[in-house]
């Protein structure tokens, strides 16, 4: 996917990740992701709303398999619009917020889900997290005339987009695509292997692809892009997602080849979990990526110290700066438990990209005018700099170099119980080591 140039928007790095806000082509950006909106109580009641009401319906997987996320989406979602009805509303609007659970979230449920959001609800916007059948609710809103803000985190909707973008004018992916976890993954293992970081003795991998289309793309895409580097691929396997698989079998075949890196897509915290635990049983010096399931408070709780050495990444990662931080105050002091670092951060960030929108045309009920200001936001959010292009979020820093326009995709060390952000500078927040079964 080409970069592109926004020269307009220009501003320092320095400018952004201090929190400062400022003017950036005429568009008021964010400096605080939010802060500056936080209210002293976190009541789900505020002022405003002189004009009337904006009605926000959240679509999230409450009650089924990826529960244990969808709260943490719904949590973030919530969080946002009762800070911004403390504030005071929005435009002279208050918020009026309605949750739906689309269960385990596959195609029927998210079908009933979002026609009841654009038929019975009659929302003036639409927030989600993920699906895992992504896909049917682009044409309910997109048919509805709806807009709806989602961090589904999908290449294919990229493609839906630049194939019709007429249609899905109201529709915004707030963060990068999935493509970024594996081709990213594979430069910095390269580039820690060059630089003598990684301490392995051949350019060998294994790889373990959830058999989703998204944990297939991912692993794909690791393949490709460790290929094109001279690395091996020794083996190559599937695994189906959030069935707690039986690890045994496809880490014996692992075990046996030792590869110097093995690469796996499964996106289930309890399927990492039990991954964790069947390779601490008996590991081989192989440094083991797992992919987004680790950033789900779920996966320590059942991993326990069999994650510590992991590796995990995040294309929507809360970060561990002054940002991230004060949101991870706050969103304690509301829920009595500290977020995720992915869904939470994210979905917060996604209510504030349409506050800012909306706060640009002072005009909520005005769709397409609030969804052309997003074509021109820049947030900076917890999860770093959000701005479009196709209506998806970009990757820092290999879709940009400019960290005050891109989302960090960052990577992760579990050392001793704890999260470490070792990459890419400057969001970090520890260094590599090697996991103790490769010393």
């Amino acid at each position: 996917m080409a970069e592109k140039k926004i020269t307009e928007r220009e501003v320092t790095r320095r400018s952004l990740l201090a929190g400062a806000g400022g003017a950036i082509g005429g568009l008021v950006v964010g400096g605080l992701a939010g802060t500056a909106l936080a209210p002293k109580s976190t009541a789900t009641t505020g002022g405003g709303g002189s004009k009337g009401t904006i009605k926000v319906v959240g679509v999230f997987p409450l009650s089924g398999a990826i529960a244990s996320d969808g709260k943490e989406m719904e949590q973030g979602t919530r969080m946002a619009v009762d800070e911004i009805n403390a504030a005071g509303g929005l435009v002279g609007y208050k918020l009026q917020y309605v949750a739906i659970d689309d269960k385990d979230s596959n195609t029927d449920q998210i079908t009933t889900a979002f026609n009841r959001a654009v038929s019975v609800e009659k929302a003036d916007v639409i927030f989600s997290g993920y699906h895992l059948a992504s896909g049917p609710e682009f044409d309910i809103v997109a048919n509805a005339g709806a807009l709806y803000y989602n961090v589904n985190t999908q290449i294919a909707w990229v493609k839906r987009y630049t194939g019709n973008p007429s249609k899905y004018w109201g529709i915004f992916q707030t963060d990068p695509t999935e493509e970024w976890y594996g081709r990213g993954f594979a430069v910095w293992a390269d580039q820690a292997l060059r630089a003598g970081i990684l301490n392995v003795r051949d350019t060998t991998a294994s790889i373990i692809k959830g058999q989703s289309a998204y944990g297939t793309v991912i692993g794909n895409g690791f393949e490709d892009e460790i290929k094109k580097r001279g690395w091996t691929v020794v083996s190559s396997d599937g695994i189906s997602e959030g069935q707690v698989p039986d690890w045994g079998p496809v880490l014996s075949k692992v075990k046996d080849l030792r590869p110097s890196v093995l690469f796996t897509s499964d996106f289930s915290p309890a399927d990492d979990a039990k991954m964790a635990q069947s390779w601490a049983a008996g590991p081989t010096k192989t440094l083991v990526y797992q992919q987004y399931g680790p950033s789900v408070p779920e996966y320590l709780n059942l991993a326990k110290d069999a994650a510590n050495g992991m590796i995990w990444a995040t294309v929507l990662g809360l970060l561990p700066d002054s940002i991230g931080n004060d949101f991870r105050k706050r969103y304690a002091a509301k829920f009595s438990q500290q977020p995720g670092w992915a869904n939470a951060g994210g979905c917060y960030d996604t209510v504030n990209v349409w506050a800012q929108a909306v706060r640009m045309t002072a005009n909520p009920k005005d769709y397409k005018a609030v969804a052309k200001a997003t074509e021109q936001v820049v947030w900076r959010g917890t999860t770093g700099s959000i701005s479009f292009e196709n209506h998806t979020g970009r990757q820092y820093p290999s879709q940009t170099s400019d960290a005050s326009l891109g989302q960090p995709h960052i990577i992760v060390q579990v050392q001793d119980g704890q999260y470490k952000v070792f990459y890419p500078e400057p969001f970090t927040n520890g260094k590599f080591v090697l996991p103790s079964w490769m010393r």
